[in-house]
């Protein structure tokens, strides 16, 4: 481009160089958009999750003494799940959590499930165990 004395070369780099700007732009939001659309598929994986760990306790605690349920936690995404004698089911997931309410609130003991293991949960006159398989 050679500038001539009416500035229609500077005019025109101003205006390619405008339309490449909002283009990246555009481009940039997109790739934002996708990503946070990914990171909250994760998690909706992950709520999943609790919610199956939450009624396998739930229904141990229902059908009494000496039922137990083994509990596969087998999935893509990787999370963990902390039960305490607090009646909530924590799980966390890339640094974001939810709490899922449970009908017992007595437990052996506090416990962290890992996804990708196997448990047996037990109730042994109303109290809640869960051992790793």
């Amino acid at each position: 481009m050679h500038s001539d004395e009416r500035g229609f070369a500077s005019a025109e780099f101003i205006f390619v160089t405008l339309i490449v700007l909002l283009l990246m732009g555009g481009m940039i939001s997109i790739i934002g958009s996708t990503q946070d659309k990914t990171q909250s598929g994760e998690f909706g994986i992950t709520r999943v999750m609790g919610e199956k760990i939450a009624g396998t306790i739930n229904t141990v605690y229902i059908n009494g003494n000496g039922y137990s349920i083994v509990l596969d936690l087998a999935s893509s995404t990787n999370f963990n799940a902390s039960i305490a004698s607090s009646g909530y089911l924590t799980l966390s997931s890339n640094g974001q959590n939810v709490d899922i309410k449970i009908l017992p609130t007595r437990f052996n003991d506090s416990y962290t499930l890992l996804s990708g293991n196997k448990y047996r949960v037990k109730n042994n006159n109303g109290t809640i165990s869960i051992t790793p398989i």
